[in-house]
């Protein structure tokens, strides 16, 4: 935490120099407070935020310093973490065909937005053990443990791979000497972090817990880093129920990471399981009964068209091309406010000829979707009424509602107006009955008459229209 160690010397500066009375040293040090502050703030934001993604998968390797080699041999160790073989068990379709151009991407479409925790280079789960990362056969003293927040741009050029003259086949599978998987293909994006080195002795618990206890200490240790540029929407705004998922924004788009493919995706007759994207998807504010629609994309790993088959319905994918395929949900529920719902469902792909062999015959890929969805609007009535008098008060007429929480005011009405004029509905003798839409709502007013000899009044229902607006 570079901002935070600078913070707490600044303010040891101002401690032993405020009794001078310069103003200067005094605002020097509430700037370093701030500064002290605001890096806690925004990583505790961040892991508010990592629950929305706790049930996104994420095979990736994490190698901003592009250690790694595309097609180079994986195995993953006894404690869960990825590590190097020295064979080279896929080829790239572009190193194949000689050609040196970087990817290109698309910055201003996110394939994959996730907030977790990495250890080492290896993304895992919130609830991950940590202690098994220490053990397991290996002598390790320290391990670097991130608060990460990444997003990865869309691949406009994604690499195929093939299988290297080290894969040995044997009946319908295939081998490559003691790795199980292998790097994929580069993934350009951004990330922001927060991180710390972790000895066995101090590491007891989950993941989630580590970090949320060393946030509430404003441990020096955890230091920010940023890898490319990222920018989340709300991140600091978000609350401990993390209802609304982050939305990233790549600023600038560096070589990030690698995805992670098995062995078995550069076999012959292969049916490597497509990509699918975003991660996590998100219907975003829909009002029960309503229904939301949004796009995944599908990026076919395979040299042989598919199907992809969702509630019934078929969509062709191209041989090693893609397809955006519809997904619809029409939430249900009774909550008063906004509720965050959640599911899974799995889009099905298939050879488009049937007659194809391929192994496996066919591919799943779980899709994680929410949405926040609560009732499309709520009608609140108040009766207003002065009362019979000679001289009413009418500024007891006046109110100012407010919508609940999730909702904001969409129209102000008078409904049932009553006042002692002719009409006999507030619209003559000096009466009127108004309703306006303010920022915070509405205002009702009613104004009219004094008398010597007779009864005058005033009698109203306030409405006020609400409509469905999730906090953010």
């Amino acid at each position: 935490m570079g901002a935070g160690r600078s913070a707490v010397i600044a303010l040891a500066v101002s401690a032993a120099l405020v009794a001078t009375g310069c103003p200067m040293i005094r605002r020097h040090e509430t700037q370093a407070k701030a500064a002290e502050q605001a890096l806690p703030k925004t990583a505790e934001g961040l892991l508010s935020a990592a629950t929305v993604f706790s049930s996104v998968r994420h095979e990736f390797i994490l190698d901003p310093t592009s250690s790694f080699a595309p097609g180079r041999g994986l195995q993953k160790r006894e404690n869960g973490l990825w590590e190097a073989v020295p064979t080279e068990c896929a080829r790239g379709k572009r190193a194949r065909e000689g050609q040196a151009a970087p990817p290109r991407v698309d910055p201003a479409t996110i394939d994959f937005g996730y907030v977790g925790v990495a250890i080492d280079s290896s993304l895992v789960g919130l609830d991950a053990d940590l202690t098994k990362f220490f053990g397991a056969g290996f002598e390790v003293s320290s391990r670097t443990l991130r608060l990460v927040a990444i997003a990865f741009a869309r691949d406009l050029d994604p690499q195929f791979f093939e299988a290297s003259d080290d894969v040995a086949y044997a009946g319908e599978g295939c081998a490559c000497a003691r790795a199980t998987h292998f790097v994929g293909a580069v993934k350009l994006g951004a990330m922001l972090s927060y991180e710390t080195t972790a000895v066995a002795s101090e590491v007891h618990g989950n993941a989630f817990d580590y970090f949320k206890a060393k946030l509430a200490l404003k441990d020096e240790t955890v230091k920010e880093r940023r890898v490319g540029v990222l920018e989340i929407d709300g991140l600091e705004t978000l609350g401990a129920d993390a209802t609304h998922p982050p939305t990233f924004h790549v600023k600038d788009a560096v070589p990030l990471a690698y995805s992670v493919y098995p062995i078995s995706d550069v076999c012959r007759f292969a049916l490597p399981a497509p990509d699918v994207a975003p991660a996590l998807v998100d219907f975003g504010d829909v009002a029960y009964g309503g229904e939301s629609t949004r796009l995944v994309h599908v990026q076919n790993r395979a040299a042989i068209d598919l199907l992809a088959i969702h509630e019934g319905r078929n969509f062709a994918v191209p041989a090693r091309g893609s397809v955006d395929v519809p997904i619809s949900w029409r939430p249900r529920g009774d909550a008063l406010g906004c509720e965050a719902q959640t599911r899974e469902e799995t889009l099905l792909f298939v050879p488009r000829d049937d007659g194809v062999v391929v192994v496996p015959s066919q591919q799943a890929v779980r899709v994680v979707e929410r949405v926040r969805a609560g009732r499309a609007s709520l009608r609140q009535v108040e009766r207003i009424d002065t009362g019979d008098h000679r001289k009413p008060d009418y500024t007891k007429t006046q109110r100012d509602t407010t919508c609940p929480a999730d909702y904001a005011a969409r129209a102000c009405t008078i409904d049932n107006a009553q006042c002692a004029d002719k009409s006999g509905v507030c619209k003559g003798d000096g009466y009127s009955v108004t309703a306006a839409l303010t920022p915070a709502g509405c205002h009702f007013a009613c104004q009219g008459p004094d008398a010597l000899l007779r009864s005058q009044f005033c009698r109203f229902d306030a409405v006020t229209e609400c409509a469905l607006r999730c906090a953010k």
